[in-house]
């Protein structure tokens, strides 16, 4: 329960379809308790493991057969223990493939870690994701002549390094796209001699990435997007509902940004397209966004600029019917556009506060790294209420996450599951542990050149 004073707490949505129970059990074995199976395995942390249960294959394969014939094509498989114990997941997933289903996600592959929810949600996002993402390359490849064959295409992960399209998969791409940013301001904007870490705040069209560099990427290992627990490597990203195309709302009283979107269509009221009142209408309105500079491609023929006059006509009916529900009824249709815009600076500062102050670094040390189709608009406010004093704002700014892409690193990543102690005497082995991931790792990045 996120918030324990709401009245109406709405359960997000799931990805999966439906659910098969396997008839199956092992458990751990635990010190001075009589065996529950009659076989006992030592699993991949070194713990001894008994099955309890033998995986019931004939009846897997009967509910799998109706979810095939149902239409369904992408399995997710998550037993308990698997992250040490693999064999019952392998012959569940050799069972999907048998059956004909085109993605099969094991949890013991996709992320061989322990806690069996998130490892589990974490399988079902990768079940999710990884078809359409091989479907959009399988046509980005048509595209092109001899369909790429010949060249080396490279992908960018959520956690800013690139790996090879044959290596790539759906639930290392949730923030791909705000990684590139990272990257691109990191390489760019950090001045290794000063050391004086950078804030990036990348603003687009429906919300606001803020992160931090200070010589090293940060990265989380779990996290929660839209109410799916994904647990694998991240850069440090938070995202706020606050973008150009974040709409402007009167309710109960206060003035609202976000977090619905105009989106690209049918966008702001400016656009032509009788979209709602969006932050970009407000920095039009207040003389921030000049039409004349703005690209002609609006209207019935696309050839027509900014509808200056709807915005305007918009705000005046904003504005009266704000006057008519408060006491003082005074405010024009310029303060009300203002007051949005301050409203949508303050939800912007918070990630950034979240970022810096809460984590005890002083953020007025910090240079401000501003990018995203809209960060220009607001850079300098965001700075002043955080007592920022340096922003930059680079040549690219407008496609700094796709620049970033250019100057990413290919990087691999290799884990498994500890269970030793972290004790003097267990550091040898640790340290073995280790040097054999980071040799794995090598190993792999030499074969991708």
């Amino acid at each position: 329960r996120p918030d324990i004073f709401d009245l109406e707490v709405k359960c997000p949505g799931v990805l999966y379809e439906r659910v098969i129970e396997a008839e199956e059990r092992v458990a751990l074995v635990q010190e001075d308790s009589s065996p529950l199976g009659s076989e006992v395995v030592v699993g991949v942390t070194g713990e001894a493991v008994e099955v309890v249960t033998p995986l019931d294959v004939t009846a897997l394969r009967e509910a799998l057969q109706r979810c095939f014939d149902d239409g369904i094509r992408a399995v997710a498989v998550m037993f308990l223990h698997a992250y040490t114990f693999r064999r019952h997941e392998e012959q569940a997933g050799a069972l999907c493939r048998e059956i004909g289903f085109e993605q099969v996600s094991l949890s013991s592959e996709v992320m061989p870690m322990v806690k069996a929810v998130p490892r589990g949600l974490t399988s079902c996002a990768d079940a999710y994701l990884t078809p359409s993402i091989q479907r959009y390359l399988t046509t980005f490849k048509v595209g092109f002549d001899d369909g790429l064959k010949d060249l080396e295409l490279l992908f960018m992960q959520s956690d800013g390094g690139l790996v090879s399209v044959d290596r790539f998969n759906g639930f290392r791409a949730i923030l791909s796209g705000p990684a590139g940013g990272v990257v691109g301001y990191a390489v760019t904007a950090y001045d290794e001699a000063g050391h004086q870490p950078v804030i990036g705040f990348d603003m687009g069209g429906t919300s606001t990435d803020v992160s931090r560099y200070a010589g090293t990427y940060e990265h989380v290992f779990e996290t929660t997007t839209a109410g799916v627990t994904i647990q694998a490597p991240q850069l440090d990203i938070n995202t706020v509902a606050a973008g150009g195309g974040s709409c402007l709302q009167f309710l109960s009283g206060l003035f609202r940004v976000g977090p619905e979107s105009s989106s690209a269509f049918p966008g702001p009221t400016c656009y032509r397209r009788g979209g709602p009142l969006s932050v970009t209408d407000a920095n039009l309105h207040l003389g921030r966004i000049l039409p004349g500079r703005f690209p002609h491609i609006f209207g019935e023929n696309e050839d027509q600029p900014l509808d200056e006059d709807a915005t305007k006509a918009a705000f005046e009916t904003l504005t009266a019917s704000i006057n008519s529900s408060t006491p003082e009824g005074k405010m024009t249709p310029e303060e009300v556009a203002y007051g949005f815009i301050k409203v949508a600076n303050e939800a912007m500062c918070r990630p950034i506060r979240a970022l810096t102050s809460a984590r005890g670094h002083d953020i007025r040390q910090h240079v401000l790294a501003c990018f995203g189709g809209a960060g220009g608009q607001h850079a300098c406010a965001v700075a002043r209420a955080l007592g920022i004093r340096t922003i930059l704002v680079h040549r690219y700014a407008s496609v700094l996450s796709a620049y970033g892409l250019f100057l990413a690193d290919v990087a691999e990543e290799a884990q498994e599951p500890a269970a030793s102690s972290l004790e003097t005497e267990n550091h040898a082995s640790l340290a073995g542990n280790l040097n054999r991931l980071r040799a794995e790792a090598t190993k792999a990045l030499r074969e991708q050149g």
